[in-house]
């Protein structure tokens, strides 16, 4: 493991707007992909003093937070960065949250100020009053036509004021300063406040130039598109926290649909994209993409979940493409696996990040033989400091010898590169044998029916243990097709294909979209209540017969 060097810069805003590459005041970091409104380096520096002295005026102070809840929009990264110089927390909000939801992370992130898009602003009133965070601290990201909030930087900007710099932090100050409160997607059970500290970013940022060395042997400045949400980590962390330091542009997709996405792309010569996996099977079975010009995208990343050999070779064989995945979590800034294209496997998320250690054992803790599945364990200066007010999960996941264990099992080859198997709460338990979800919707992928698929356990009672259960979105030919005709085909084609415990004896269903989160994470449990309302129907049809 390469060993982490202290930096010069403790408080990332620093580290974000030192400037190594010598980019001019004038370079575009920030562009709206719908309205065109932009943010140059000069403008991106003087929002962030401004308003970092505004929030220091408005009384906030280190331990406070500003809750940002709203779409992908091009004051969220001034109002990140600006938010941070001071030591204060950005806790950026999901923006499918009801208002009880965001309610609970107002009162986990202490928040003093909640900045709202207009959309939001009726669900943010509602969680604020709940939250008994006054109404006069609730702004809009952008101006309201209504005018029931106003704007942010009308009161929190004041140009005339003298601009406020980053704070000076020691290296302790930067371990245990929290930059970034984002709470985790909760696909396992209630969401958490992860803290996530200066340095945790930092490390990840430097992590970054050790792969491509980027600092060293600057590489040409890139066009990223920011379509996924930048209130989660993986947003943050490749549209802010990894963007500015290497001069890229980044176009802003506000409101998201393929179309959007296809055509920011061919307007702004996007050369970089980072989607999950949703975005991916629609580069590849969409017939709206190809309705536009791609040919400047160079590098696509994959993350969040795993995605299929087959896909990936349709996406790189369409658009000609690099296509590269990593891996990781909130919990880790948010890498943990990173695939550098040279050394790109497709069904590989890449291989570990400098400065981190990785263990795979079973469930008794003992580390398993060399290449075989275990659940991967790390260590590195990226893990986060914990969990917001929540000692007890913080110590589930951290051990006392401070590894954080991902509760995903994992293998790893014997060039390095990591593989995915499946999570450990996940795994379906069949008569003994452990079945595995994302191996069997791997396999389903590559079903010619098929462009998506989820898979879970049901219990069957005559047999008194866990089948495994598929859901599955059919390409647009098939879909007149008889659906029942259609899913014993698909199902025969994957039992012809596994072994015996494998087998989707729960069956396969037909629907219109496998649900998922926004970082592109399989429900599971959204799965389970689909199919109980199944059930309920069904009897409730027998019932009356």
């Amino acid at each position: 493991m390469q060993q982490f060097r202290e930096y010069k810069y403790n408080n990332l805003v620093e580290l974000m707007l030192h400037n190594p590459t010598g980019m001019p005041e004038t370079k575009t970091l920030y562009v709206d992909s719908h309205t065109g409104e932009s943010i140059t380096f000069f403008h991106l520096k003087r929002l962030v003093g401004c308003l970092n002295a505004g929030l220091a005026r408005f009384g906030l102070k280190k331990g406070d937070s500003v809750c940002v809840y709203s779409p992908n929009h091009i004051n969220m990264p001034p109002i990140y960065l600006g938010t941070m110089a001071g030591g204060v927390t950005i806790s950026p909000a999901n923006t499918s949250y009801v208002a009880t939801e965001l309610q609970r992370q107002l009162e986990i992130s202490r928040a003093k100020i909640l900045i709202a898009h207009p959309r939001n602003l009726e669900t943010a009133f509602e969680a604020a009053r709940l939250a008994k965070l006054p109404a006069a601290s609730v702004f809009a990201i952008e101006r309201d036509p209504k005018g029931r909030a106003p704007l942010w930087s009308d009161v929190l900007v004041d140009y005339n004021q003298p601009e406020r710099p980053p704070i000076p932090m020691t290296y302790e100050d930067s371990r245990n300063t929290v930059a970034y409160l984002c709470f985790s997607s909760g696909t396992t059970g209630k969401s958490k406040g992860v803290m996530t500290s200066h340095h945790n970013c930092i490390a990840v940022v430097q992590e970054g130039a050790e792969m491509v060395k980027a600092w060293e042997e600057p590489q040409p400045p890139k066009t990223l598109l920011a379509v996924i949400p930048l209130y989660h980590f993986a947003g943050i962390g490749k549209m802010i926290n990894g963007s500015i330091p290497g001069a890229s542009t980044v176009v802003i997709v506000g409101k998201y649909s393929v179309a959007a996405m296809c055509k920011a792309i061919q307007d702004f010569k996007v050369t970089d994209l980072s989607v999950a996996p949703p975005l991916l099977i629609h580069l590849a079975n969409n017939p709206v993409v190809d309705q536009y010009d791609l040919s400047s995208v160079q590098t696509i990343l994959c993350g969040s979940a795993p995605v299929s050999g087959d896909i990936i070779r349709r996406v790189i064989k369409k658009l000609n493409v690099q296509l590269v995945q990593g891996y990781g979590m909130t919990e880790v800034a948010p890498v943990i696996t990173y695939q550098l294209p040279d050394f790109a496997v497709p069904e590989s998320v890449g291989r570990l990040v400098p400065f981190m250690s990785a263990r795979f054992i079973d469930a008794e803790g003992r580390d398993v033989p060399e290449g075989q599945p275990g659940e991967l364990i790390v260590k590195g200066p990226n893990v986060m400091i914990g969990y917001q007010d929540n000692p007890e999960a913080t110590a589930g996941a951290i051990d006392k010898d401070g590894w954080l264990h991902t509760g995903d099992i994992m293998r790893v080859d014997k060039d390095g590169n990591f593989y995915i198997v499946d999570r450990v709460k996940e795994l379906i338990k069949y008569k003994g044998f452990q079945v595995a979800p994302v191996e069997l919707e791997s396999i389903l992928l590559q079903c010619p029916y098929v462009v998506d698929a989820g898979v879970f356990g049901i219990y069957d009672e005559s047999q008194a243990t866990e089948i495994p259960r598929a859901y599955v979105v059919v390409a647009d030919q098939y879909k007149n097709e008889n659906h029942a005709s259609v899913e014993k085909k698909i199902q025969d084609w994957v039992n012809e294909r596994v072994a015996s415990h494998k087998r989707l004896r729960g069956g396969v269903k037909v629907t219109d979209a496998i649900p998922k989160s926004e970082a592109g994470k399989i429900l599971r449990k959204k799965m389970v209540e689909m199919y109980n309302r199944e059930v309920a129907s069904a009897s409730s049809r027998a019932a009356k017969l």
